[in-house]
């Protein structure tokens, strides 16, 4: 099967020939070692770049593709030469199947709409048309108004704004559905979501890749740093820092010495006037927030980390904490999870059909952050419950993400949808 993967970043080789460094591989690489251990399958891998031409790589039996003129958040799908390249990509390479991963841009919109009569699906990362209307996370009409930056105001791109962004982009999501009329998706409440929009929709289900070096390390209450949180990577309202930010000064009157560990930018000034300039409002919000709450001091900011590093820094944490306002499958809580941290996450999406309460984690509703103060205090002052809860989420998630179980779930996949046509 000759298969055409259509990414949302410069994975390996391209990465390091268009910006001289490899791009982490995320849940895409596992996969994709797996799929080619079969040398009946040969996988193509192609995204957008801001580049003058089309260009060509392979590397280990992998064919690499950077398509011309603008990265994916930028892609104009309707310009003429955008649809040119596509084409004769397609004409050149003449895959069987064509996998789109996400909806997320619309590049992968462009491809689908010259695919002519080569069968596609698209792997659900997000869905868009929830993500539109949980973007803005709880936040008030006079919060979002008093943090409008002028950064925004140039760019046209306040927080309001980007949440009309996601409605615009769930319509073409909901085309992209059509024209293919095929998802993978891992859990119910993705596959009613988008049936509730594209009713006969063929659904396969197959849970998404999780980095081997999650399962490698291993969580131990002897290990870790007392008092440590870890929540996932913030940098807009949906992922829900906020919410943490609120639990963490409730959680300092008791725990003085807590620290929070927060992936990705810092999210307060440096003082230089770049910052003042290409500051967001959320940045901006998140940035008052800590100042108000006084709790500087207890925030780590990690700063852009391997998926190595993350998984060393989870084995060393007293507890995770999902605090998204959405989820469809949050691969940052799997990951935890998979090393045995103890999880506290809220009951979104698709979150529950994997977090059990109680027993390998804890739910709580996203408005709520008083309850994630209360379940972390339960992890933090009973070691019998960590431990339990660590040892349930482990085992339970290294069972669901045999990578060479998905692998082989995802060929039969590819074979069923070539096998009916």
């Amino acid at each position: 099967m000759k298969i055409l993967w259509i990414v949302n970043v410069p994975l390996r080789i391209l990465g390091e020939k268009l910006y001289g460094r490899r791009t982490p591989d995320v849940w895409m690489g596992a996969l994709l070692d797996s799929v080619m251990r079969d040398e009946e399958n040969q996988i193509i891998v192609a995204t957008t770049a801001g580049i003058g031409k089309m260009r060509r790589y392979e590397e280990d039996g992998i064919v690499y593709y950077a398509l011309p003129r603008q990265v994916p958040i930028l892609y104009n799908e309707n310009d003429k030469q955008n649809i040119k390249v596509w084409e004769k990509l397609l004409s050149d390479e003449k895959p069987d199947l064509i996998q789109v991963w996400g909806t997320e841009f619309s590049h992968g919109l462009c491809a689908l709409r010259v695919a002519n009569n080569i069968p596609s699906v698209i792997y659900m990362q997000g869905y868009l048309g929830s993500i539109a209307r949980h973007y803005l996370a709880g936040m008030t009409h006079k919060e979002l108004k008093n943090n409008v930056t002028i950064r925004d105001i140039i760019k046209r791109d306040s927080i309001e704004k980007q949440q009309k962004k996601y409605f615009r982009s769930a319509e073409k999501e909901k085309e992209m559905f059509l024209l293919s009329g095929r998802i993978i998706c891992e859990n119910d409440w993705c596959e009613n979501s988008v049936k509730a929009i594209v009713p006969d929709i063929k659904v396969y289900r197959c849970p998404l890749s999780i980095n081997p070096v999650f399962g490698e390390k291993e969580w131990s209450l002897e290990k870790v740093e007392r008092h440590s949180i870890i929540c996932t990577a913030s940098g807009y309202p949906l992922k829900g820092l906020h919410m943490m930010l609120k639990a963490l000064l409730l959680l300092k009157k008791e725990y003085p010495d807590i620290k929070l560990y927060v992936p990705g930018e810092k999210m307060i000034s440096d003082g230089s006037l770049k910052w003042f300039i290409r500051k967001r409002g959320y940045t901006r919000y998140i940035e008052k927030l800590i100042k108000r709450l006084d709790i500087s001091k207890n925030i780590v900011w990690m700063g852009s980390v391997s998926q190595k590093e993350l998984a060393d820094r989870y084995s060393k944490t007293h507890a995770f904490v999902l605090t998204s306002s959405i989820e469809n499958h949050s691969s940052s809580l799997k990951e935890a999870m998979m090393v045995g941290v103890p999880s506290v996450a809220s009951n979104v999406g698709g979150v529950s059909e994997y977090v059990e309460h109680g027993k390998n984690g804890f739910l709580y509703r996203f408005e709520e952050y008083e309850m994630i103060s209360e379940y972390i205090k339960k992890i933090f002052e009973d070691d019998d419950l960590a431990k339990r809860l660590s040892a349930h989420a482990r085992q339970e998630l290294l069972n669901l993400h045999k990578n060479r179980d998905v692998c082989e779930k995802t060929i039969e996949i590819y074979k069923g949808i070539l096998e009916a046509e």
